[in-house]
């Protein structure tokens, strides 16, 4: 199985997965920075859970980066307990 992207390539008899060179090329920096190397993950559940690891790691970023700068995002965002103190 090919992903429409070519990210990856996903073998359905043994559930294996490896990273095309463009999946390496345009997600291996993001997952690094978060300390994932893709060269690791081996099945499709292991590439999700990283993927939303990355995807977490990267809102939470955001939000620090956003907070306090915009009085109207604050009110809105205070309920969350990632933007608060």
């Amino acid at each position: 199985m090919n992903t429409p992207e070519g990210f990856l390539l996903l073998d359905p008899a043994t559930g294996r997965l490896r990273f095309t060179a463009t999946g390496r090329r345009a997600l291996a920096p993001r997952f690094a920075r978060v300390g994932i190397d893709v060269r690791q993950l081996k099945t499709l559940a292991q590439a999700r859970a990283a993927a939303a690891e990355v995807a977490h790691q990267e809102l939470m970023a955001a939000a620090t980066a956003l907070k306090g700068r915009d009085p109207a995002l604050d009110a809105v965002m205070t309920e969350l307990p990632e933007w608060r103190d």
